[in-house]
This record gives structure tokens, C-alpha cells and sequence, in this order.
């Protein structure tokens, strides 16, 4: 039986989801989320995103307006809480949930299980609280008195789950056991629909990047940042792997993408790269809506990138993939098969660096059958 009956879920009119979903993670959740809607029509379902850390880095703020964005879209959702830059407007996020009035509230999370149960209760003291929790959690000697707040914890039993299985089975054991909602192989795939909207945003800028007609080959998107410097790439590597790829077929293209706030230091070194080799390099980030990034990923012919959501995108897109990736959760990987491949990071100290530009290099013209 789950923890949630199925005569709560039918009486139940508003259900708040809590976790501080990154957009990777929302790739594959949005998947049950989206099925829960359609078992159970009359549930309103919000999403609590808030990473509670309530400080003004841009990074945070910025992705998690694109996550906004993007929820919208899906239309299944009827209100979303952001992150907020300090702990007054994060207050005034638990005062707006507490109109509300949720009948459950779902707290999925690991390092901050424990903040939300609180946060939880403190929007509805009469909710039915289920709270996910780490295994670590003082190895559940302390858990009633940790997690007091919530009406009942659930701890994933990998034991129950293949040794080599994907971040999609994890899921669908969770919400299996948590909520009853049980998918099958088919349906835990991903999937991610651009917007008619959107095509035109991305056909204008490749025209502008990339003009000469005679010059149309492969159009290769790069990503070497993510929001740990454990998991990125150098530039200088990048740069360095672009020109190796050029010297091949001097007609492919080739899109960095990054985050607003890297986007003018590393426009800046394009431009001196690009005026020494004469590839055809050009840098992007998001500007207006969040479909601006899927939308240039389905449209590449290869995508090479560090463990970020980019590669869940490309694995959603069928895109022929090439990711690095370090030794740690290795289910967050994509399935290996003719166009995925997962390179990680075995030498030096593991971190993503460490992978040689020439052993990527080398994938890559294996990749595409090249000499």
C-alpha cells in the first residue's frame, strides 16, 4: 500500500510539492508530476523550488526563473515558488502557501530534508506530510525527533533496484511507494516539446551566427560549465578540442553555451579565438525564455558536455551525445548506446578536468566514424 491512499489523493484539492529541483532533475520528475495531474484531474499541484539558501547569487535566481518559465509551460501546475535573496521574501513565500490550505504536501529532498519538513508544517499544520529522506539521517536513530513535522518519512531501498539503473527508476519507485503511481518503461522517458514560438528565436539566431551559406557543416553544441568547478571543463580545453575538430572539417560549427553571468568573459576570449583560427565559433545563453536552450540543442548534430542538465536535454532530443561526467551517481547517467556515451573522469584528482582533450577528441571521431 503507498503512504498516500488513494481515498486521500481523491479527496485530497491541493497537493504542494516541495524539492529544490535543478532543471535536470525536473526533466524526469515532471514526468510523474505531469501523470499524477491526469490520474487525479481535480488536484491542484504547486511547486515549491526554493532552495532556502535566500542569498543573491545570480546563478540560483536566473535558473530558477528559467524553471518558472518552464513550468508554466507545461500547463499542469497551477502555482510555483521560486528562490528568493533573503529570508523575508522566503517568509513571504510560506505566507502565500498558506492560503492555499494543502490537504498533502510531498517533500522530496536529501541535504535539506529536514528544513522542509519544517517549512512544510509551517504552511499547513493540518496537512498530510510525507517527507523523503536520506538514509544518512543519523542512520534513523533520531529520525522521529528529526522529522517531528511530518506525518510519515520514506527512504529509497536501493537494494530494490537493479545495480546498473537509471535516475528514472529511482522515481518510479518513489512515487510507486509514496503516491501509488506506478509507470511503465515506456511512458519513464523523457520528453521535452519546444514551443512553435520558439523556432523562429532559434532560426534567427543561427542565421546570425552562422551566415555563409558555404559554410553549413555540422553544427556541434559545446557546454563546459556547471555550478561545480569540480565538473568543468577548461575553455582552453574547449577551445583546443574545437580547433581539433576543425582542422578535420573546417564547415562545422560550433555553439558555446553558458550562463548569463559567464556570457561576457567567455565572449570575449571567443572573439580572440575565433580571430587566430577563423573557426566558426559562436557563444550562447539563454536570453528571453527558457526554450531558447532546448530548442538549439534539438537542432545540433552532436552535442559534447560536462554533468549538467544540457545532456539530459541532448538524451531527451535524441541528440547524438558525448558526456564527462565524474565516478559519483552514476544513475544520473544516459543510457550508453551508438550516439550516447558517458567519459568519466578516472585520473588525477576525478574531477572533470582531468579528462585529456585528445581522449575526447578521440570519442568524438569515433562517434562519427571519422579516421
Amino acid at each position: 500500500m503507498p503512504i498516500v491512499s488513494i481515498k486521500q489523493l481523491q479527496t485530497c484539492q491541493r497537493l504542494l510539492f516541495i524539492s529544490p529541483v535543478a532543471l535536470g532533475d525536473f526533466l524526469y520528475l515532471k514526468t510523474f508530476l505531469i501523470a499524477l495531474k491526469k490520474q487525479y484531474a481535480h488536484i491542484e499541484i504547486d511547486i515549491w523550488l526554493d532552495d532556502i539558501r535566500c542569498n543573491s547569487d545570480s546563478w540560483r535566481l536566473s535558473r530558477s526563473k528559467i524553471l518558472q518559465q518552464w513550468m508554466d509551460t507545461e500547463g499542469a501546475f497551477k502555482l510555483t515558488y521560486g528562490c528568493t535573496d533573503s529570508k523575508l521574501a522566503m517568509q513571504s513565500h510560506v505566507e502565500q502557501a498558506k492560503l492555499r490550505k494543502y490537504d498533502i504536501i510531498f517533500c522530496h529532498s536529501v541535504s535539506k530534508s529536514r528544513q522542509y519538513s519544517q517549512i512544510a508544517r509551517s504552511i499547513n499544520d493540518k496537512a498530510f506530510i510525507v517527507s523523503s529522506i536520506p538514509k544518512s539521517a543519523s542512520f534513523g536513530w533520531l529520525n522521529k525527533i528529526f522529522f517531528r513535522h511530518s506525518d510519515h518519512t520514506f527512504i529509497l531501498d536501493e537494494s530494490n533496484l537493479p545495480k546498473s539503473h537509471h535516475i528514472t527508476d529511482r522515481y518510479n519507485m518513489i512515487f510507486s511507494e509514496v503516491l501509488g503511481l506506478t509507470l511503465t518503461s515506456e511512458q519513464l522517458m523523457p520528453t521535452l516539446k519546444t514551443p512553435d514560438a520558439i523556432e523562429p528565436i532559434t532560426q534567427s539566431w543561427l542565421n546570425s551566427k552562422f551566415s555563409d551559406p558555404e559554410k553549413q557543416g555540422k553544427l556541434i553544441f559545446l557546454n563546459h560549465l556547471s555550478t561545480n568547478e569540480k565538473k568543468d571543463w577548461k575553455l582552453s580545453q574547449l577551445f583546443s578540442l574545437i580547433e581539433k575538430i576543425s582542422a578535420i572539417d573546417s564547415s562545422q560549427r560550433f555553439i558555446i553555451n553558458v550562463t548569463q553571468e559567464n556570457f561576457d568573459a567567455v565572449s570575449i576570449e571567443t572573439e580572440k579565438f575565433t580571430a587566430r583560427t577563423n573557426t566558426q565559433t559562436a557563444v550562447f545563453t539563454v536570453n528571453e525564455h527558457f526554450f531558447e536552450l532546448p530548442s538549439l540543442i534539438a537542432h545540433s548534430d552532436f552535442v559534447i558536455t560536462v554533468d549538467t542538465a544540457i545532456l539530459h536535454f541532448a538524451f531527451a532530443a535524441q541528440r547524438p551525445l558525448l558526456a564527462m561526467m565524474r565516478e559519483k551517481k552514476p544513475y544520473w547517467a544516459p543510457p550508453e548506446s551508438e550516439v550516447s556515451h558517458v567519459m568519466y573522469a578516472t585520473e588525477g584528482r576525478g574531477h572533470i578536468e582531468d579528462i585529456s582533450v585528445d581522449r575526447v577528441f578521440q570519442q568524438y571521431k569515433k562517434m562519427n566514424s571519422l579516421g
